[in-house]
């Protein structure tokens, strides 16, 4: 079950990386509507750090899942923090793929994938 767990998320991960490598302008914008700091750097920097992650949670989902959650948990703050502030443009989260509002649907989206972090550390 934490195999599977690992490669289903790994491929979430991959398949945002992959948006955002496809569209680097309108991740820069998204992340900069976020309200991030150096938009321009971590343009590059949020979608190297997902594929890497799921590298690892194909490698070793038991390390790989902790830093998934971790990732995970980041990311919710963030989408909590714009929401509580009146924000609701989409977050690009899947790149162009993802141009939907931003609601408490993507932070129920994210305790989902969450847990599917937990069970890939399970062995």
């Amino acid at each position: 079950m934490a195999r599977l767990a690992g490669v289903i998320l790994a491929v979430v991960f991959a398949v945002a990386s992959v948006a955002k490598f496809r569209d680097p302008t309108g991740t820069r914008r998204s992340l900069a509507r976020m309200g991030l700091p150096v938009p321009h750097l971590l343009a590059v920097g949020v979608p190297v750090v997902e594929v890497l992650t799921a590298i690892l949670l194909i490698v070793d989902p038991r390390t790989g899942g902790p830093c998934a959650v971790a990732l995970l948990v980041a990311f919710s703050t963030l989408v909590a923090g714009r929401l509580l502030a009146g924000q609701r443009e989409g977050c690009g989260c899947f790149g162009a793929w993802s141009t939907g509002n931003l609601s408490w649907r993507t932070l129920a989206r994210n305790t989902v994938l969450v847990a599917v972090g937990v069970v890939a550390t399970l062995d």
